[in-house]
């Protein structure tokens, strides 16, 4: 049978080591204490606890409070829409919109109230503002596009607001032009516009201003007004004057400025220029008035205006 051995190797000790105690690690925390104590971490620490645990619930705004805020006169209207009023000229009023103020500042408009008007959930995106004094009401209306955008428009005149509102020249006396119109200085049209109009009507500036120059050209008796705004425009071809003009003298929109030629379709140029560029009368027109009087009839019928 046989027997293995195996080494001997006795009892290994155990051995003791002595822990240091890190003392540098200490005096680098005491140090920070101190200077957080001294700069007064630990007060700020606890006032921004208290103050949390104790923070108020937040305030919800209302339509009444934000117009009670803003220094006006509360109402609830029909469809759901709410109205803030203001007195014109009020030191308590706050008026919270930049088309507000602008309005509030217009002067010599007769109006004593301004009124603002929108959906009970939007205090801020307005759809009415209404002018109104002894006499006169006047409405500006915040009309919805197909394209989505939003405009501010004269109820009474069709206009973007604010901005030019320019008339058509013949209005009720213009004749429509056929497309295949032909016109003998056909080239001239790259820098004016042909209109066409029944015989000796008047022709009116599309916007009131000063006359820079007048006479008669080869296409007829001609004007050309600044109307401010960088904008200025040419009419020629009139058969006559309605009233005799000179340079210098102020023109307005709803007095013409001369007449076309006696016969059955006669026809005048109109150049528009916006900081010396020529703008044709359709652009120019179309920028002016962004919303037909379709629109602007549903948007009023829809919202009860």
């Amino acid at each position: 049978m046989a027997v293995e051995f195996s080494e001997y190797r006795g009892k290994r000790k155990r051995s003791f080591h002595k822990r240091r105690i890190p003392l540098l690690r200490i005096l680098f925390l005491v140090a920070l204490v101190s200077v957080a104590f001294a700069l007064g971490l630990f007060r700020k620490i606890a006032d921004a606890v208290v103050m949390c645990l104790n923070k108020p619930a937040p305030v919800v705004l209302t339509w009444e409070t934000m117009c009670d805020s803003a220094g006006g006169t509360y109402a609830e209207l029909a469809k759901g829409f709410r109205e803030c009023s203001w007195n014109i000229g009020d030191s308590a009023a706050d008026y919270p919109t930049p088309m507000l103020r602008y309005i509030a500042s217009m002067r010599n408009t007769g109006a004593s109230r301004i009124r603002w008007v929108a959906a009970a959930d939007d205090f801020t995106g307005g759809m009415l503002v209404r002018l109104e004094g002894d006499s006169m009401s006047h409405n500006f209306l915040h009309v919805v596009k197909n394209d989505s955008v939003r405009y501010w428009i004269d109820e009474e005149t069709g206009c973007l607001f604010p901005g030019l509102c320019p008339r058509r020249p013949l209005g009720w006396a213009a004749v429509p032009i056929s497309v295949n119109f032909d016109f003998e200085g056909q080239d001239s049209l790259l820098t004016k516009d042909v209109f066409c109009g029944e015989s000796e009507s008047p022709v009116y500036p599309v916007l009131s201003g000063v006359v820079l120059d007048v006479g008669k050209d080869s296409f007829g008796y001609f004007v050309e007004i600044d109307h401010g705004d960088n904008v200025t425009t040419r009419t020629s071809g009139m058969g006559f004057w309605s009233t005799p003009l000179s340079v210098g003298d102020s023109v307005y929109a709803d007095a013409p400025v001369g007449r076309l030629m006696p016969q059955d379709s006669a026809m005048f140029f109109l150049t528009v220029r916006r900081n010396g560029l020529f703008v044709r009368w359709n652009d120019f027109y179309g920028y002016t008035h962004p919303v037909d009087s379709a629109s602007i009839a549903i948007f009023k019928k829809r919202n009860g205006f």
